[in-house]
């Protein structure tokens, strides 16, 4: 088993980030997927949340709202990261109607047209015309849509219809993350919601807490309301079993935060058992995309506790499935990369990390770190310096490379 590099921690706050912009201009690593940044359709690049930020797109522009639940909310910034990694500044508006023309496909100026005036729109398309626009970075059309004129946590109060969606909102706006909980947890208890958004509710609650490693009260609660709601929630096979799979996951955390790995792992594969149920479900190209985009977080889940515990074999089993399921995702040859480190496989971690780079974007930074380490490991202090140039170059902002690009220079 190898100790791998030191932390990979991009800083935050603004001035980080506005560094990272400027240097992404710059930096030659092109996006390959034209998803965020002007609807594209998908290539052969594309990674699975953006086909399925494409699909919610497609059914917005025609108003539809048969569509699948899919688990993954794509951080709002990565329309502005591909924007710069194609070095377009004027990209980096804060409306569709601003979006550069060459760049903005056919299905993007339809979009734009349907959010530009949400009056018409029944609950559930305002719903998902509100998602699609927290996926393409624009929140306050989101909040638009859903007619929060100045959402606040303490004080919004949640409608019947789009209640999740508007916690959405309110999660990616500056809030006070204690105010939010609180509100998420007040939400999961009310019983006149239905079982589906009090379970997304406490899922929520219990993933918040998992992810600070705070066993509070409020994990606990919310993990006992989760799967309450899970089991009164009458839903078809497909839908009911991918929903039992993310309360499993969700609360897995419960037995993780005391130290329970057996607990733990038991919690991981029902999650799997459900993942695996809902398979026998899936109909169509669109219920397969779903299920694919629930079973990616499962085997990710499942890979980096492993690696927690101690477990490279097992961990490396897992992203054998990421690999399977979205090969063309960052996120699939980060952890892949971090697991055959620790299984003491460095050559095929460098392979893993170099699947990343004709990926483009701001992950190269990331990639490129990780190999400049392994290259220095194997010898190679050449290729090492080459690659950590190519970090510095994607993202100054990060101590970790740093400290190893004057390790280098020595």
């Amino acid at each position: 088993m190898i100790a791998g590099p030191p932390a990979y921690f991009p800083p935050a706050g603004s001035a980080p980030l506005a560094a990272r912009l400027r240097a992404l201009l710059t930096a030659g690593v092109p996006v390959a997927c034209g998803v965020y940044p002007g609807l594209a359709d998908p290539g052969p690049a594309s990674a699975r949340h953006a086909e399925a930020t494409h699909a919610r797109a497609r059914h917005v522009a025609d108003r539809s709202v048969e569509l699948p639940h899919f688990n993954t909310n794509p951080p709002p910034i990565l329309r502005v990261l591909a924007a710069a990694s194609l070095g377009r500044v004027d990209a980096l508006s804060d409306t569709m109607a601003d979006f550069p023309a060459d760049l903005a496909g056919d299905l993007w100026r339809q979009v734009a047209g349907v959010v530009a005036d949400p009056g018409g729109l029944e609950p559930a398309e305002r719903a998902h015309a509100s998602d699609l626009m927290l996926r393409l970075g624009y929140p306050r059309t989101a909040a638009r849509v859903l007619g929060m004129a100045a959402p606040d946590p303490a004080s919004h109060a949640f409608s019947r219809e789009c209640a999740i969606a508007e916690l959405a909102v309110l999660l990616r706006r500056r809030h006070d993350p204690a105010v939010l909980e609180a509100r998420a947890l007040d939400l999961a208890r009310d019983r006149s919601h239905t079982a589906r958004v009090r379970m997304i509710a406490a899922n929520f609650v219990v993933v918040r807490n998992g992810r600070r490693g705070t066993d509070t009260p409020a994990l606990h609660e919310s993990a006992e309301l989760a799967l309450a709601a899970a089991e009164e929630w009458e839903a078809d096979p497909f839908a009911g079993n991918l929903a039992w799979q993310t309360v499993h996951r969700a609360t897995a955390y419960v037995p993780f935060l005391r130290g329970d790995a057996d607990g733990t792992l038991r919690a991981l594969d029902l999650a799997e058992a459900r993942q695996k149920a809902a398979e026998a479900e899936v109909t169509d190209p669109l219920r397969e995309l779903a299920w694919i985009d629930h079973a990616f977080p499962l085997y990710e889940t499942i890979a980096k506790t492993h690696l927690r515990l101690g477990h490279a074999g097992p961990a490396v089993t897992a992203t054998a499935r990421l690999v399977e399921l979205s090969p063309h995702d960052q996120r699939t040859w980060a952890v892949r990369g971090q697991a055959l480190l620790a299984a003491g496989r460095p050559e095929d971690a460098a392979e893993a990390f170099g699947r990343a780079l004709p990926l483009g974007g701001l992950p190269v930074a990331r990639a490129a770190y990780h190999l400049a380490w392994i290259h220095d490991l194997l010898g190679d202090r050449e290729r090492a310096a080459h690659y950590c140039a190519l970090s510095r170059r994607v993202d100054p902002t990060v101590p970790a490379s740093a400290e190893l690009a004057e390790r280098l220079s020595r």
